[in-house]
């Protein structure tokens, strides 16, 4: 018997990661495993002081919440800029 695929099989995709998503993951997970290690050689307490307010806190809880309001502001900016962009698109017009 001949063993050539059939035109049907060959048009499938192939299933699984390509080689970017491959790299792009290694690179998160070798980022992510670098936070930990930074996080976790930066447990020792220390003392904050924002416009009144002095605190004592784990230097662990300090980068940790850096990084959420960093993130927050990134998220928040991106939306708004996605919302800006939209309104400033041309609509197509409506035939009614």
């Amino acid at each position: 018997m001949d063993k050539t695929t059939s035109p049907a099989t060959q048009d499938q995709p192939k299933t699984g990661p390509t080689t970017w998503q491959k790299v792009r993951l290694a690179t998160i997970t070798t980022l992510v495993v670098l936070w930990i290690v930074f996080l976790l050689q930066n447990t020792e307490q220390t003392q904050v002081s924002f416009l009144w307010f002095t605190f004592a806190t784990s230097r662990i809880l300090l980068l940790l919440g850096t990084l959420v309001i960093g993130a927050l502001v990134g998220a928040f900016l991106t939306y708004r800029l996605c919302v800006r962009n939209r309104k400033s698109q041309t609509k197509p017009p409506s035939f009614s």
